[in-house]
Parts: C-alpha cells; sequence; structure tokens
C-alpha cells in the first residue's frame, strides 16, 4: 500500500454530510469505477480518531493521585481530608483522560495526524479494501475532527499511478473545505482517482464493483 496525506481546515460540527450529500459521492463513484477496474472507497470520520489508551491514562491518574500524598500532608491536613483530596484528584483526571473531546482539544494523546493515519489504515483493513480480487482499491480517508485527509491506494494500484494524482486528490478535498465545500472537494477527488486509475486499469470483466459505492460516515 501507500498513502497521501495533508493536514486540512476540515471544520467537525453540524450534519456535516447529509443523505442528499452521500447521494453525490455515491454517484461520483459509480461513474468514476464505470471507467476502470479499480476500486473507490470513501470514509469520513466525524469524531476524533482514538489513539489514546484508556488504561494507561487510568494508570498515569493513579500514580498522580497517589504521589499527591506527600504535598498534602505538609499542609497539616487531616488524614481522611488527604484521602478525600486524593480521590477527587483521581476522579477529575480519568474524567478527563475518558473524554474525547478534551483529549481531542488539549492534544495529550498522539497528534492529530498520527492518529488519523492510524484510523484510515485500520479502515482499509476493517472494510476489506485488501481484498479485491487484483488488488485495485483506493481508500479515500477523510478525519474531519482530525483535520487530516489521506489517500491509500493497494499494491495493484500505487506502482502504475503518480504519487503526484494522489497528492492531487488530498488538495481537492482541503482546498475545497477551506470554503466549507467538504463534499464538493470529496466528489472532486473522487473523480481525480478514477480519472488516474482509468488511465492505468481499463474496465475488465468480472473486476470492479467488489466494494460499496456509498460513503461510510462515522
Amino acid at each position: 500500500m501507500v498513502s497521501a496525506g495533508a493536514p486540512s481546515t476540515l471544520r467537525p460540527g453540524g450534519d456535516l454530510v447529509s443523505e442528499r450529500d452521500r447521494a453525490a459521492i455515491a454517484e461520483a463513484v459509480r461513474e468514476a469505477e464505470a471507467v476502470t477496474a479499480g476500486e473507490i472507497v470513501v470514509v469520513i470520520e466525524t469524531d476524533p480518531c482514538e489513539a489514546f489508551d484508556a488504561t494507561v491514562a487510568l494508570i498515569a491518574a493513579g500514580v498522580i493521585a497517589i504521589f499527591s500524598a506527600g504535598p498534602l500532608s505538609l499542609t497539616g491536613m487531616a488524614l481522611h481530608w488527604i484521602v478525600f483530596a486524593q480521590a477527587t484528584v483521581f476522579a477529575c483526571l480519568a474524567a478527563l483522560a475518558a473524554s474525547s473531546r478534551v483529549r481531542h482539544t488539549l492534544r495529550i494523546d498522539r497528534l492529530p495526524s498520527a492518529a488519523a493515519h492510524e484510523a484510515a489504515l485500520r479502515s482499509f483493513e476493517e472494510l476489506k479494501l485488501h481484498r479485491t480480487r487484483e488488488r485495485t482499491a483506493v481508500l479515500i480517508h477523510v478525519a474531519v475532527a482530525d483535520r487530516h485527509v489521506e489517500v491509500i491506494a493497494d499494491e495493484g494500484v500505487h506502482e502504475s499511478v503518480a504519487p503526484e494524482s494522489w497528492r492531487e486528490a488530498v488538495m481537492d478535498i482541503t482546498s475545497a473545505a477551506k470554503d466549507h465545500r467538504l463534499v464538493e472537494g470529496v466528489v472532486a477527488a473522487v473523480r481525480r482517482c478514477g480519472q488516474a486509475l482509468a488511465e492505468v486499469l481499463p474496465p475488465e470483466p468480472g473486476l470492479g464493483n467488489e466494494l460499496p459505492d456509498e460513503p461510510v460516515v462515522r
């Protein structure tokens, strides 16, 4: 597989992708795949891409709460109040770690681009893009909350298509997102990928349409 990605000015919130938008993307995918044996799948992540180990967070919160006993004892506080304060510290830190929104805002996990990249790879596997007969699938992954766009092409495609084609598809989305035209950018990216695939993978009987045309929005 090969991927091309870039941060963007994507903005989360609201009804990001309507039924009409989904239909427009699906139609663009159908039109693109009509001229190629390749497959195109669009995934739009509206929530932050999780890249944070909750177990580690809870352990860290517990350690901080335990060691807070030393500074608290210097205040002359009674033992039962120290225990209460420790429990309060732990509860607050655990709640902070459990909040995806807070984690994303404060960026206490890995960089959003790294989290989005891993989410794109998971999507590629979960949606079985690697199981097409000739390994000709292309994933367009849009992580809105993480403000990251990535295109991943399987091994049957990436050696034949210039990397610039994938980067230009990414730019189609990021440029449109700056003007709050996310779906238009996705449609443009689908068409660009379709054109790139058509040049190296013309339609073949029995190939194509192995994957759904409708975008995955979650």
